[in-house]
């Protein structure tokens, strides 16, 4: 399915609700016929951490996917949801008055579902206005991709250039939020990051950290002692997607000690022609890996809600990326 990503964000966008593929085989009570495996692209697709099968098709006849649905159902012990991309009235009228459950651009229809939904509900109802504090997702994003399992405020104070005060809330915030465990030795409380984080969730309680786009002249650029690839470019380095265009992220607090210096940056809000340079501010500093690339969870939350959902090309570097994040926090 070329645009497996932005259905799954289409999901979880609409019915706030977690939803993933998975890697695992499918265990097939059956062999399938290759009549109908050749018309269809099998996805284990995890929702609410319930396994169901999403079947992808562009067949137009309903009288043929009623069938293979049921040979499909007649394979496999667990729900099996219809995708088809553009779904005629006509068609979304005969599968909800069979009970088909299927997902379209347009619908979502899931009756067999609904059971999995109701024990999740005031879990994701909390969650869902939740999002951590900027020192936090920073901590937290650090921790994770530097693989760094334990902290503490003394520690987090000096990394992040804070006092012990902010560190301190923002340690215990994210105990809050069950990303680190506390114990207390002596007189220090030492945090440690958890073994397992549910990324659904992780993304859920993230902010989107670019606050704005401008675009400046190329040879403006001079005047940064630094800065770090971001959007599409960073993409680059971490999944195999090209991108010729240099797009960069400096903090915006930074951005704007940079323009009280009097330095005379032209700034414009549209790519008015090529030798303009994209540049994103961000609520705080991108460098966090250090390396001059964006980190791979900031890059995720700055994308996610931008990408075409129609671009294949795009989609699946950013299920690429995405897989890269799950290795990481599992």
């Amino acid at each position: 399915m070329k645009n497996i990503i932005g259905l799954i964000s289409y999901l979880k966008n609409t019915l706030h609700i977690s939803a993933a593929i998975s890697d695992k085989k499918l265990d097939y009570m059956k062999s399938m016929p290759i009549a109908i495996k050749s018309n269809y692209d099998i996805f284990n697709l995890r929702i609410q951490d319930k396994g169901t099968v999403l079947l992808s098709t562009n067949e137009k006849d309903i009288g043929s996917i009623k069938k293979h649905l049921n040979l499909f159902e007649e394979s496999l012990s667990i729900p099996v949801i219809v995708h088809i991309e553009h779904i005629s009235s006509s068609t979304k009228k005969y599968m909800i008055e069979n009970g088909i459950p299927f997902i379209s651009e347009e619908a979502i229809y899931l009756p067999q579902l609904l059971i999995y939904f109701d024990d999740f509900k005031e879990k994701y109802k909390k969650v869902k206005s939740k999002k951590l504090s900027k020192l936090a997702q920073t901590i937290l994003i650090s921790l994770i991709v530097k693989r760094q399992h334990g902290i503490n405020n003394k520690d987090s104070a000096i990394m992040f250039d804070v006092t012990k005060m902010s560190t301190s809330r923002a340690l215990n915030e994210l105990a809050d939020f069950n990303y680190l465990d506390m114990q207390q030795i002596g007189r220090t409380k030492e945090y440690f990051l958890k073994h397992h984080i549910d990324i659904e969730k992780l993304f859920m309680e993230l902010k989107n950290p670019v606050i704005d786009t401008i675009f400046i002249k190329h040879q403006d650029l001079n005047y940064f002692d630094r800065k770090t690839e971001a959007s599409y470019s960073a993409l680059t380095k971490y999944t195999n997607i090209t991108n010729s265009s240099p797009i960069f992220a400096v903090e915006k607090d930074y951005f704007n000690r940079l323009i009280k210096k009097d330095n005379p940056i032209t700034i414009y809000d549209k790519e008015y022609d090529n030798n303009l340079i994209q540049i994103e501010l961000w609520k705080y500093k991108p460098e966090i890996v250090d390396d001059g690339v964006a980190d791979p969870i900031s890059l995720y939350m700055s994308l996610k809600d931008q990408i075409d959902i129609y671009d294949s090309r795009v989609n699946n570097a950013m299920n690429e990326l995405y897989n890269k994040i799950e290795g990481m926090i599992n």
